[in-house]
């Protein structure tokens, strides 16, 4: 009996895993297709959250996909909702920090994002250490 129940978790775990590793290639293919041409290896992170409704504790959980681009010179972390459609622009990387991006546009392509880095409305703190023009 230990030993079938040993089993069934390894599967539930192996399930679990593949579930993760599928949404993060997904995500992958979708910025590759918005003209990202080497998007970094994706990680997720999951925030668990528990809520107290009369007598019982509801518990949920939500599990956010990251990815790294980098364009322009600028090293650019898009996130997703793991199993939802769309994305958004996070935060940039810059010197070891890891600032929020303005407004946190959503599904942007590679010229849209080259358009974005290029105009005059809000960037992150430090921006301008980063930010190429001539660069890919």
């Amino acid at each position: 009996m230990k030993r079938i129940v040993s089993a069934l978790l390894a599967l539930g775990c192996a399930a679990a895993l593949s579930a993760c590793t599928s949404n993060e290639d997904k995500f992958v293919s979708e910025l590759k297709a918005a003209g990202f041409g080497n998007p970094g290896k994706p990680s997720t992170e999951t925030e668990k959250k528990s809520k107290k409704i009369g007598k019982r504790t509801v518990k949920s959980s939500q599990s956010t996909i990251e990815v790294m681009v980098r364009v322009k010179g600028c090293d650019l972390e898009m996130a997703k909702i793991s199993g939802q459609s769309g994305y958004w622009l996070d935060e940039l990387h810059v010197k070891g920090q890891e600032p929020d991006w303005p407004n946190y546009p959503e599904n942007l392509t590679r010229d849209q994002v080259v358009k974005l880095l290029a105009d005059n409305s809000a960037k992150p703190d430090g921006f301008k250490d980063c930010y190429k023009p001539n660069e890919a």
